[in-house]
């Protein structure tokens, strides 16, 4: 086994990991803003529809019992396909704001 084969026993057990957004932000050790956090949060929602053909199970977001702010649960796989998704639109959209002349 070579050091860049990636151990599939742990990948299976990711792919069914229930985690909100912020705890797959936490988990890849990054600190998003707000507006990057929200994307890949409706991202992940739209392919969970798609994959799995129901809404998302909803928690509240506060381990202290907060009343407000339900955030839905998603299997980790999927947070990744939004995640890079988001990315890949985001680079997009910077490429196309440098090929863009200023209009003056």
């Amino acid at each position: 086994m070579t050091a860049a084969a990636p151990d599939c026993s742990l990948c299976k057990l990711c792919r069914v990991m229930l985690l909100t957004t912020q705890q797959f932000m936490k988990l890849g050790g990054e600190k998003w803003d707000r507006g990057f956090l929200i994307r890949v949060g409706k991202r992940a929602r739209l392919l969970h529809e798609e994959i799995l053909g129901k809404v998302p199970t909803k928690v509240r977001s506060s381990i202290k019992g907060a009343y407000r702010n339900k955030v839905g649960l998603y299997p980790c796989g999927v947070l990744e396909q939004a995640y890079r998704q988001v990315l890949a639109e985001q680079a997009a959209g910077l490429e196309d704001k440098v090929s863009e002349p200023q209009a003056e």
